[in-house]
């Protein structure tokens, strides 16, 4: 085993949740009856503050980008508590994880509030010693300030430090800093998967497939 400190993505690696966050868009623009499938694959690759100020300007909705955010992040609520669903053997490789006494955290695009409350619902928070969102870095993961906040609060080296993924750009973007990169599959990247493979250090189809990480 060639690390000591894991640091994991949630939404697509941890929970299967990215198909969920694919449709928030679309039911916010249902509810304020807006949708169209034009407007639905505009917004599909921005991130929440981008999309709040997209909506703003292009339709002049009159609620701030802030109450914008906050909507959508209720209907994300909504689903965090009632619907969404840990990915299947994520709770073994956790457990041997912390039996090797590798020290693990959270790494997440998502709000705090959201992370917390999904991650609470399965029992999974007991496994981290922190949750770190990338709103409180400042920074999304095309920047490597949250891996390495992550490993400054571990006190870690990233090159002793492996990171997991399901999405391609975060996971190169940790790549790229010096850490570990391990790609997780998940069925809302399956179109990049194959790229993500052959670039990270290790990949594996479900978390049954990296437990031959700890052998």
């Amino acid at each position: 085993m060639q690390f000591t400190h894991a640091l994991f993505d949630m939404d697509g690696t941890l929970v299967d949740s990215m198909g969920y966050w694919d449709e928030v868009c679309g039911e916010y623009l249902r509810a304020v009856g807006l949708y169209s499938e034009e407007v639905f694959d505009a917004l599909k690759p921005m991130t929440l503050s981008q999309t709040a100020e997209y909506l703003e300007t292009e339709f002049g909705i009159k609620t701030s980008q802030e109450e914008i955010i906050s909507r959508m992040c209720q209907i994300m609520l909504n689903h965090y508590t009632h619907d969404v669903k840990i990915k299947p053997g994520i709770r073994a490789f956790l457990d041997a994880l912390q039996k090797k006494g590798v020290r693990m955290c959270v790494v997440s695009s998502s709000p705090l509030p959201l992370v917390e409350t999904c991650l609470n619902r399965h029992d999974l928070t007991q496994y981290f010693e922190f949750l770190l969102s990338a709103e409180e870095v400042g920074k999304g993961k095309t920047d490597p300030d949250i891996y390495l906040e992550a490993a400054k609060r571990m006190q870690a080296e990233p090159s002793q430090t492996i990171t997991f993924e399901d999405a391609m750009l975060a996971g190169l973007t940790a790549k790229h800093a010096g850490f570990l990169t391990a790609a997780i599959f998940d069925e809302n990247s399956v179109e990049e998967w194959d790229d993500f493979r052959k670039e990270a250090d290790f990949a594996f189809r479900d978390w049954n497939e990296a437990l031959q990480l700890l052998q």
